[in-house]
């Protein structure tokens, strides 16, 4: 009995060891294949950067699909099993490894890796199968082939095309992809799917390296694109993943490059970066184009800066032109993340141009490629300054007394964020001024000479608001007032203040209404408000008005009281209104923007369902419709204004 239990020890211990040794070998195996995954040597981690002016760029955007992404990739029962779960922390911290210098990758990149980018790629519902040959292969019973190759393992993506690519010129663009199976011979495809979906791609003929250069076009539009890897063994079975869609857009705008030093990203409106550079390419006019111009960037704006996709300002080294544009050192990115049609501002300049205000900004749309990474369609436009090419005013000199003046800039602006402000004794207008030489120090704190002339201004314009309202009391509503003084109009340019009530009134503004952004000068020589430039309508023409609602706007509850201002309203509407057709112009940007606005949707989707506003008992969704609705709004309100003007009572007076 003792023999018979000494040899059913011996059997027991061997068996014991042979399994340990199995699992070990299988262990090992499975380290390996991490390895030669995130530790190749050959691995590129810089697959996303700018090279030989193609543009390899990724949105850069992590969202929920991504995430889950990450956990399928680090949990997929293929790769490994509940009695593996120490090795699985393993093989999870030996992936986010970095190990030298050409390894170390941003966020953005090391997502992109980990969770092979695309929900459709790796997770559950995958849009792609697996490819066996018909005859099983001979394996052992862990599904491994003589060879090394398991295909019970997921091929594992290591390089990644990126999603948003942009092609100046329509010129050809760099994709990239590779992909690891340990012990596997693996194959690549590329196909073109013009309806974005892996599910019908077409071959391209010969395209069956890693590296892909897309076609040369000539047509605008947005192209699509992926890679099929296949792993196969070498008695011949095989399975295929497909890598996520590169979308390549050729949008006939220039595009735009900003670069930020070690690519840090913008995060105050408030600090400039400094020793950031912008470039331009692929703009019809050759001269457009430059190389790399030294720039300081930061961020810009009220409540749009607040949201994912940011405006920003710029600040050249040296003043030059800028796409035709008199040259300046001070520019701005216009996001235009509230308007959907990105034609709201565009059109009310055409407006401002079309009425003869002294000055109207100018702009142009490009493509922005922001620190490598397409980031959507801008406006790239003159900032409001005081300037010979912009607002032609006085702006004083170092040899100034603080007795004398100069000229002013002002906004009335209810975030009341410059240094220079104050507010009104009457309307409690928040007034900023805007064009401070002269009037702060080199650490922005107000000087006495620039103390002086902002008591100056303030009893200027307190002035002006007593001679509108002269009836006012603590107890009166300024809606209630009487007519105002007409002697107002010896310190009032009637005409511009008209001119800018047509144009607010028109695109219904409403952030006028608050009042915001509304910019008006003083000339201190000849003691003259001027109203104008026109800025910031984003949100203007969002709704379908009936009637006029302006009127009782910044000062114009008091001036429609004037039999002056009436009468010259009038005068001003006969001889324009006619020269009215902003239609076509509606169409021109349309036609400019359409692919580029299109594409701007697909990384930026979130902002086209922001203003809930209907058309055709549909909600609006597309840009098109937004460009429709828009113009429906415009067309419904010229004839409001045109009624309402018609109504105002006749008068004898002339101003």
């Amino acid at each position: 009995m003792k023999k018979v239990i000494f040899c059913l020890f011996l059997l027991f211990a061997v068996f014991i060891t042979g399994c340990g040794d199995k699992k070990a070998e299988n262990n090992t195996d499975v380290r390996d294949d991490s390895s030669d995954t995130i530790n190749d040597s050959d691995i590129s981690w810089d697959y996303d950067a700018v090279t030989d002016d193609d543009i390899a760029t990724d949105t850069g955007i992590a969202t929920d699909e991504d995430a889950s992404d990450n956990e399928n990739v680090a949990t997929d029962e293929d790769i490994t099993k509940d009695e593996d779960a120490s090795e699985d922390e393993d093989l999870t911290a030996e992936s986010d490894q970095t190990t030298d210098d050409d390894t170390v990758a941003d966020e953005d990149t090391v997502a992109d890796f980990d969770s092979t980018a695309d929900a459709d790629i790796l997770s559950d519902d995958a849009d792609y199968e697996d490819i066996q040959a018909d005859d099983d292969p001979a394996t052992d019973e862990d599904g491994i082939n003589d060879s090394g190759c398991n295909l019970n393992n997921t091929i594992r993506f290591t390089k990644q095309p990126a999603k948003m690519n942009i092609a100046p010129n329509g010129r050809s663009v760099s994709l990239v992809c590779e992909a690891k199976l340990t012990g596997c011979e693996i194959t690549y495809q590329w196909y073109e799917t013009p309806d974005n979906s892996t599910n019908s791609g077409i071959a391209i003929p010969d395209a069956t390296n890693q590296t892909f250069e897309t076609p040369v076009v000539t047509e605008q539009g947005i192209y699509h694109y992926y890679c099929a890897v296949t792993a196969a063994t070498p008695t011949g079975e095989s399975k295929t993943s497909v890598s996520r869609i590169a979308n390549v857009a050729y949008t006939a705008l220039p595009t735009l490059y900003i670069n930020t030093p070690d690519g840090v990203e913008i995060t105050s409106k408030e600090e400039w970066i400094t020793g950031a550079s912008i470039s331009i390419a692929g703009a019809d006019n050759e001269s457009w184009n430059f190389d790399e111009i030294e720039t300081s960037i930061k961020g810009r704006g009220n409540s749009s800066w607040k949201r994912p996709k940011k405006p920003y300002a710029l600040k050249l080294k040296k003043s030059r032109e800028i796409m035709g544009m008199p040259k300046h050192k001070r520019w701005v990115l216009l996001a235009n993340y509230w308007d959907s049609s990105f034609m709201r501002n565009e059109l009310a300049f055409y407006f401002s141009r079309l009425f003869e205000l002294d000055w109207t900004v100018h702009g142009e749309f490009v493509d922005l490629v922001l620190n490598g990474k397409y980031n959507g369609l801008y406006w790239l436009g003159e900032a409001i300054k005081v300037d010979k090419n912009r607002v032609n005013i006085n702006d004083g000199n170092p040899e100034m007394t603080d007795e004398e003046d100069k000229d002013y800039l002002i906004e009335i602006d209810t975030y009341f964020d410059e240094t220079l402000k104050f507010k009104s004794e009457i309307r409690e207008f928040p007034y900023m001024i805007k064009n401070d030489d002269y009037m702060v120090d080199e650490n922005d704190e107000i000087t006495s000479g620039g103390q002086a002339r902002i008591e100056r201004l303030q009893s200027k314009i307190n002035d002006l608001e007593k001679l509108l309202y002269p009836d006012f009391t603590a107890l009166l509503d300024t809606n209630d007032c009487s007519a105002p003084d007409e002697s107002y109009s010896d310190i009032i340019d009637i005409d511009s203040w008209v001119k800018f009530w047509f144009v607010i009134e028109i695109m219904d503004n409403w952030d006028s209404g608050h009042p915001r952004s509304d910019f008006f000068t003083f000339d201190s020589a000849n003691n003259i408000f001027k109203a104008g430039p026109v800025w910031d309508l984003d949100l203007a023409a969002s709704n379908t008005s009936t009637s006029c609602r302006l009127n009782e706007a910044l000062y114009y509850n008091a001036l429609f009281k004037s039999p002056a201002f009436i009468a010259r309203t009038k005068e001003l509407w006969n001889e324009y209104s006619g020269r009215i057709d902003f239609e076509p112009e509606i169409e021109t940007v349309r036609s400019r923007i359409a692919v580029a606005a299109k594409y701007d949707a697909m990384l930026w989707v979130g902002h086209h369902d922001y203003i809930n506003t209907v058309l055709n008992n549909k909600t609006v969704k597309v840009f098109d419709e937004y460009v429709e609705y828009l113009k429906r709004n415009i067309n419904k309100k010229i004839p409001v204004v045109d009624s309402f003007i018609g109504d105002l009572p006749a008068s004898e007076t002339n101003p």
